[in-house]
């Protein structure tokens, strides 16, 4: 390795080397050429060195381009492409030397017709490093050079207008870089930026120009022109080089441009704005061109009723001034009210779309030029300088002033966007927009009294609800007062719901103070009042209205400490026992004390600088310290609310209770804890004695079932209470926790054992909680082996997802639970119950999961194994062992179950069994399709269904003979719907494996099965051509209504036809419905009659003969009816034979049906005649029934063993 050998280099051209070999001719061209230069370089001796390359392709570059014309168009590319790869790694001396004579060669690739865009590209990227290479003094002395770096610009700047995107995409980056790395000077624009400036505003007004003179048709072109004119000027003023001089043009220009009714213009016209304030926004140096901008735009304001350009001005000022602010807010402060005055008259057009955008100009250059630091008050945690306190402060009140202004009458026209920009303005401000915005929200809310005559009215709503979330409820009812006591004055109870969706984070002493005398006031109205009069109704609305507010000026209360006192408390806790219906309200407002402060202080909304101010975390949290010392005595009286309500209703106080148990201390909890279970033991030895009473008196037990509305047994009570308990008390309290436990689960009552099994599962919830369980995890797994039996059907769901939780926390050496639970998991399978059904199957997997994770199943601890029976090692192998044991059940229910649970795992795990476990699995459960029990063989059904979705083909492959021999002995049984499972099974095969190697391995007497499929197929084909009916595979996609893939592979039968033979059953897909019309009268669709045109068959349409035939008449040559007159004396003379006719008759007349009802039969049922046979695929040819005497015996369908 020598010393010239650089990295970098050797990097890149390692890249070209290895395509040698590369079966792309361009790849493998670039790599024959650089083998080609290295053994030249080699040959004369000279170093790798980016130099040797550089010069070696710049000589090679002569050979293929002489005289301006390029002989060798591949050679050129290639040679081109290494030129641009070396460049960057050419030392700039040599390139700056060589200006002249690098650009002279590599002038023809660009310049030259023939040249095509990869080249061009190649060559555009090594111009872009020659300029980048040039100095200061190499730019400003062009005038004496032939060949100058503006001179390379200039034919750059051409290239950024070409018509191919990837030439014209390529010079403007080549623009962009070369800008933004302008040469070492004293000046931090470019030298060449005045250039490009002039280059792309001549070219724009020129583009301009041509589009206005050409036609509309050719408007295309001249757009595209337009937007490469603007994507020019967008990536030079990204650089922020574009210079001063040419600001006020390029504004004016890009303004023109906004006016132009073509989406893609205008969006462009504003990228170019945008990337002018960003860039202007990013240099803190630029502020002063940044004022000369705003200047200039502000200068360049339309007419209030220009509707082409006023709404374009609009948008880039909302534009310029948020950049304006992110580059100085201080300078944007001053300016702000110029901003507001100047845009505030657009109010008066005419144009609504003008008033909209004047609007959304004034709620952007609030909300998002104002920033909220500036709306802080000076304090040690924010320091504000006075100054900008106070521009702020005179600003806030200029636009108050502005505002006022425009709520007369002059500005009717576009009220509602006046108050939509009020709305925003309080959600800005927030307290900052007290007391300036008093006299406009007072307004506002006299228009709002007025509902008859006023228009506005849910803008007004929200209007005051802003304000109500901006300035608190104080601020907002003294100028709005409610006025409820006091009927002589303009009441405003339409104010109770804005409050209740807006207050937040206000004073409790206001509700105490102002709205609670109310309450005690229309109360005292109601004691008044005569029976049920409206007016004793309307007060008790009021009075739900205003406690409705409670658990909002609780929600993060700023005088909790001092309002929230026991006094109230008690107040609040006596109104739960004594009123029922306050009791959600109630239990939401304490709630909303606790989690309100609880998620505040954890730093929810911190980057709310302004509510940090107001409100700081340190205020919540010592909030959470006065309700944890109140915890206790709020808990007892939760307790008892809680033990007084029926169960539906005890939700909401369970949800109380929870964040009052997670604030509480230690001992609090405990004591809390203990008198719970004090109360349960009495509690439980009080059932005692009631059962033994019971016996002895020969009574009937009490029942276990709650009916709807009847209040708990006090024992059923204090155990949801320790459920609910379990995840918060202390781990001194765990003893107790299991002892209750070990004592509530072999109880013989259901309610208990559901809520003693929930006391594992919570507790397994928490980390303590499973080292607890753990230490006592043999005596625990003993209880639930032995409950097993004893556990009442409603709380299996309960047991199991304990189990679930258990079997995840079991050691290697105690796996011998799995087996132990193994055949109550399999069996609940089957529950009635959908919960415990899914709860078990998951259980199974959960097992399956531990077991694949290996371990030791110790054998002789499971019951009734022997105890000489050697241990096995963990497995899912082993586990499918296990499960298989139940195949050999006692009764068709538990074998039905092992072989579900086997399907379900076969399924789940089948990508991580090996080849011979699912064969060995496959092949044993596919024995049962032997069986002669229905339920084992539904199973064993659904078993193959999954193994023919989920198994290897080649598995499938080779036991699919047996397979259909076993699966067609169920193909003739109806019960179950066994016959159509089969043939889906057997379609499934079809699209699989083909019908020729199915109709090989299926026995030969129910190969018409496979015939009869095709016919279904290909009739299905024929009939989605001819536009008749959609096919089945069409009806099939979307999404399936299964909540677990296992269940769409088990019953999901998509593209299958759920009939043998009938295609239009109703049930297969979205039924067609027709209008018959009438030739004699149009189709009145409001008549009620047209009800009875509707028809779920497509009418037929009959020609003249066919009507003749029909009514019996015959026609003439012309087509003309021929009537005759004489009546028939025969009514059969129209049948062949009486024969005939008896036949008709029997076939249309009525059959019997269940218990001996007469019926006819409608449809294709009426003339069923399809059979699964080898028959044609073609629909039956009418024919006359004349030309047949034959009485022909009915074809019957795949069905065995029907009778006639």
């Amino acid at each position: 390795m020598t010393s010239d050998y650089d990295p970098e280099l050797e990097a890149k051209l390692a890249k070209i080397r290895v395509h040698a070999s590369s079966k792309l001719e361009n790849q493998k061209h670039m790599a024959l050429i650089l083998s080609a230069v290295e053994e030249n370089i080699q040959e004369q001796n000279n170093p790798r060195t980016a130099v040797t390359y550089f010069v070696s392709f710049m000589s090679l570059l002569d050979r293929c381009i002489q005289d301006d014309i390029i002989t060798d168009n591949a050679l050129a590319l290639s040679t081109a492409y290494f030129l641009d790869l070396l460049a960057p790694l050419t030392p700039k001396s040599l390139l700056k030397s060589n200006f002249a004579e690098i650009l002279t060669k590599i002038a023809p690739a660009i310049t030259n017709e023939q040249a095509e865009a990869p080249l061009i590209r190649s060559s555009i990227g090594v111009l872009e490093t020659l300029l980048l290479s040039q100095d200061l003094a190499s730019w400003k002395n062009a005038s004496s050079m032939n060949i100058s770096p503006k001179r390379g610009l200039m034919g750059l700047l051409e290239l950024t207008l070409d018509s191919r995107p990837k030439v014209r995409r390529r010079a403007q980056e080549a623009i962009s870089k070369i800008l933004s790395n302008p040469p070492p000077g004293p000046s931090v624009e470019h030298p060449g930026s005045l250039d490009c400036a002039n280059f792309a505003t001549n070219k724009l007004i020129e583009t301009m120009r041509l589009q206005k003179s050409k036609r509309k048709s050719e408007d295309r072109s001249a757009n595209s022109a337009v937007i490469h004119c603007l994507q020019l000027i967008s990536q030079i003023t990204n650089t922020n080089s574009w210079p001063n001089v040419r600001i006020e043009l390029v504004c004016d220009l890009l303004l023109e441009v906004a006016k132009a009714s073509d989406q893609f213009l205008i969006t462009n016209a504003f990228q170019a704005f945008e990337n002018l304030f960003n860039s202007m926004s990013e240099d803190e140096l630029s502020i002063d061109k940044f004022d000369s901008v705003i200047k200039i735009i502000l200068d360049l304001k339309p007419s209030v009723n220009d509707t082409h350009l006023a709404a374009a001005w609009l948008a880039v000022v909302a534009k310029a001034s948020t950049a304006y602010s992110n580059a100085n807010q201080a300078r944007f402060i001053k300016k702000f009210p110029i901003f507001v005055q100047t845009i505030i008259q657009f109010f008066s057009s005419e144009s609504e779309n003008i008033c909209i955008s004047t609007s959304q100009c004034l709620i952007a250059i609030i909300t998002e030029g104002i920033h909220d630091d500036s709306l802080l008050i000076s304090s040690k945690q924010f320091p504000i300088s006075p100054k900008l306190y106070e521009n702020v402060d005179e600003s806030i009140t200029q636009l108050a002033e502005a505002v006022n202004s425009l709520l007369s009458v002059k500005y009717n026209h576009c009220l509602s966007d006046i108050l939509n920009l009020i709305s925003c303005i309080f959600i800005k401000l927030r307290s900052r927009a007290n007391p300036d915005f008093l006299n406009c929200l007072e307004i506002v809310g006299a228009w709002r009294s007025d509902e008859q005559n006023f228009q506005y009215i849910q803008e007004a709503d929200n209007v005051i609800g802003s304000a109500i979330g901006a300035l608190g409820p104080e601020a907002v009812l003294s100028v709005l007062p409610l006025n409820l006591d006091s009927p002589k004055k303009t009441g405003r109870a339409w104010l109770l719901p804005l409050l209740r969706d807006n207050v937040r984070n206000a004073n409790l002493s206001y509700f105490k103070t102002q709205l609670a005398p109310l309450i005690k006031f229309f109360e005292q109205k109601i004691a008044s009042s005569t029976g049920d009069s409206v007016h004793a109704k309307i007060f008790a609305t009021i009075i739900d209205q205003i406690w409705s507010l409670l658990p909002h000026f609780c929600d993060l209360p700023t005088d909790m400490p001092t309002e929230f006192d026991d006094e109230f408390a008690s107040e609040l806790a006596s109104l739960m026992y004594s009123k029922v219906e306050l009791r959600v309200t109630i239990c939401q407002a304490f709630k909303s004390l606790v989690e309100s402060n609880l998620v505040y202080s954890s730093g929810a909304l911190s980057e709310d600088k302004l509510l940090q101010q107001q409100f700081p975390k340190e205020s919540a949290a010592a909030n959470i310290e006065v309700l944890s010392k109140m915890s206790s005595k709020l808990l007892s009286v939760l307790f008892n609310v809680f033990s007084q309500t029926v169960p539906e209703l005890r939700g909401f106080i369970l949800e109380t209770i929870q964040p009052y148990l997670q604030i509480s201390s230690q001992d609090d909890l405990v004591e809390s804890f203990n008198k719970v279970c004090l109360h349960l033991n009495q509690a439980l030895e009080e059932d005692k004695k009631n059962i033994t009473q019971a016996q002895l008196d020969g009574k009937k037990l009490p029942n276990q079932k709650l009916s709807t509305g009847e209040i708990p047994r006090l024992s059923v009570t204090m155990m949801d209470l320790i459920v609910v308990m379990v995840k918060y008390i202390p781990e001194s309290s765990y003893n107790a926790l299991l002892s209750i436990f070990n004592q509530t689960v072999t109880i013989d009552d259901s309610l208990i054992q559901k809520r003693s099994y929930r006391i594992i599962a919570r507790l397994l919830e928490t980390e303590s909680g499973k080292n607890a369980v753990e230490q006592f995890l043999p005596q625990i797994e003993s209880l639930f082996i032995d409950s097993a039996e004893t556990t009442h059907i409603p709380a299996k769901a309960a047991r199991f997802q304990a189990l679930l939780r258990l079997i995840q926390i079991l050691p290697d050496d105690d796996l011998y639970f799995i087996p132990s639970i193994l055949s109550e998991v399999i069996i609940t399978i089957k529950d009635p119950k959908e919960r415990s059904r899914l709860l078990a199957y998951d259980v199974l997997k959960a097992m399956a999961f531990r077991m694949q994770k290996g371990g030791v199943v110790i054998t002789s601890k499971v019951p009734e194994m022997d105890p000489d029976t050697p241990n096995t090692q963990a497995s899912l192998s082993e586990y499918f062992t296990m499960c298989s044991a139940g195949l050999a059940g006692s009764t068709a229910h538990m074998i039905g179950a092992t072989i579900n649970a086997i399907s379900y795992l076969f399924y789940e795990f089948r990508n991580d069994m090996d080849r011979d476990l699912l064969n060995e699995v496959s092949s044993t459960v596919e024995l049962f399709l032997t069986s002669k029990n229905r339920e084992i063989v539904n199973a064993t059904l659904g078993f193959v269904k999954v193994s023919i979705l989920t198994l290897p083909s080649d598995i499938v492959k080779e036991n699919l003979p047996n397979l259909l021999a076993n699966l067609m002995r169920w193909s003739h049984e109806h019960r179950g719907n066994f016959k159509t499972k089969v043939k889906h099974m057997v379609e499934r095969l079809i699209r699989k494996f083909g019908a020729d190697l199915v109709e090989q391995a299926i026995p030969e007497e129910d190969r018409k099965l496979i015939a009869n499929i095709k016919k279904t197929k290909r009739r299905e084909k024929r009939k989605a051509v001819e536009g008749d009916n959609e096919p089945e595979k069409s009806k099939a996609k979307g999404k399936t209504g299964f909540i677990s893939a296992f269940e769409d592979a088990i019953y999901n039968d998509s593209e299958d036809s759920e009939d043998d033979g009938d295609e239009d059953e109703p049930g297969n897909g979205k039924s067609r419905q027709y209008i018959t019309e009438s030739k004699d009268e149009p189709l009145d669709l409001l008549d009620q009659q047209t009800l009875a045109r509707i028809s779920s068959s497509k009418p037929k349409k009959f020609s003249k003969k066919d009507l003749a035939a029909k009514a019996g008449f015959r026609t003439n040559q012309e087509g003309k009816f021929v009537i005759n007159n004489k009546i028939d004396d025969d009514l059969l003379d129209n049948k062949a034979s009486g024969i005939d006719a008896y036949v008709e008759a029997v076939r249309n007349g009525p059959v019997k049906g269940q218990r001996n009802k007469l019926k006819f039969l409608r449809g294709k049922k009426a003339n069923n005649d399809e059979d699964f046979g080898d028959e044609s695929d073609e629909e039956p040819a009418a024919t006359n029934k004349n030309m047949f005497n034959k009485i022909r015996k009915p074809k019957q369908k795949f069905k065995a063993g029907r009778k006639l």
